[in-house]
C-alpha cells in the first residue's frame, strides 16, 4: 500500500509493507539524536519499536503470521477464528536515518477485530529533526483501516498513552480517547477515505 508524507512542504512517496524477521535488525538500529533523546515522545517511540519487535517474534512462534493481504485473507478463509499476527512497516528509499519510517504491530483476534498493540514512528521524525516529516503515523492508521476493510474486519482497537491520545482523537476523528480507543464503522470509513485520498501530511 502506497501513500504520501510531507517532507517540509514537499510530498514524498512511501510504501506500507508486511515485515519479515530480517527487518527486525533494521528496527533495532533506530536511534534518536542525543539532543532530543530524553523527550518523552522520543523515548516512547523507541521503546514501542523494541517491544513491537519482541511481541511479533513471540507471536510468530505461537500463532499464524500474515505476510501479505492475500495471505491474511487465506488464513481467515482457512480458519475463521484464527488469530493472526502482523507487522506493518513504512518503507522508503529516501529517508537517510533508516529505510523504515514507522511501524504498526498487532493481531487479528478470534472475534475478527484488529488490535493495534504498538505504533511507532522513527525517533528523528517524532523529535522534529530537519527536514521535518509529517503524516507517517496518520498514514499507518489509514492504511490499517484499509487493511481492516479489505479483510472484512469491522473494528480496530488499541491502547493510548498520554502522549498519543490527542493524535488518535484527531487522526481518526474520535470523540473521546482516554487510555484506549475503538475505531468502528463511521470512523473506519473516514480513515479509509483518507487513505484513498493518499495525502496525510496535515493529519
Amino acid at each position: 500500500m502506497r501513500f504520501q508524507v510531507l517532507v517540509g512542504l514537499e510530498p514524498r512517496p512511501v510504501e506500507l509493507v508486511f515485515g519479515s524477521v530480517a527487518d527486525l535488525t533494521v528496527l533495532s538500529r533506530w536511534r534518536a539524536p542525543v539532543s532530543v533523546a530524553s523527550r518523552s515522545g522520543v523515548r516512547d517511540t523507541l521503546e514501542f519499536a523494541q517491544l513491537a519487535s519482541k511481541r511479533w517474534r513471540y507471536y510468530r512462534r505461537s500463532i499464524a503470521t500474515a505476510s501479505s493481504v492475500e495471505n491474511f485473507r487465506g488464513l481467515v478463509a482457512g480458519e475463521p477464528k484464527t488469530e493472526i499476527s502482523f507487522l506493518l512497516l513504512v518503507r522508503s528509499d529516501w529517508f537517510k536515518p533508516s529505510r523504515f519510517l514507522g511501524l504498526a504491530q498487532g493481531r487479528r483476534t478470534y472475534c475478527n477485530h484488529l488490535i493495534l498493540e504498538f505504533l511507532s514512528v522513527h525517533p528523528a521524525i517524532v523529535a522534529g529533526v530537519a527536514p521535518r516529516i509529517h503524516g507517517v503515523g496518520a498514514g499507518i492508521l489509514y492504511c490499517l483501516a484499509e487493511l481492516a476493510i479489505l479483510v472484512g474486519v469491522p473494528l480496530i482497537w488499541g491502547e493510548a498513552t498520554a502522549f498519543s491520545t490527542p493524535f488518535y482523537a484527531k487522526t481518526c476523528r474520535l470523540p473521546r480517547v482516554q487510555d484506549h480507543f475503538f475505531i468502528r464503522a463511521r470512523n473506519l470509513r473516514f480513515c479509509r477515505q483518507q487513505f484513498r485520498n493518499k495525502s496525510f501530511g496535515e493529519a
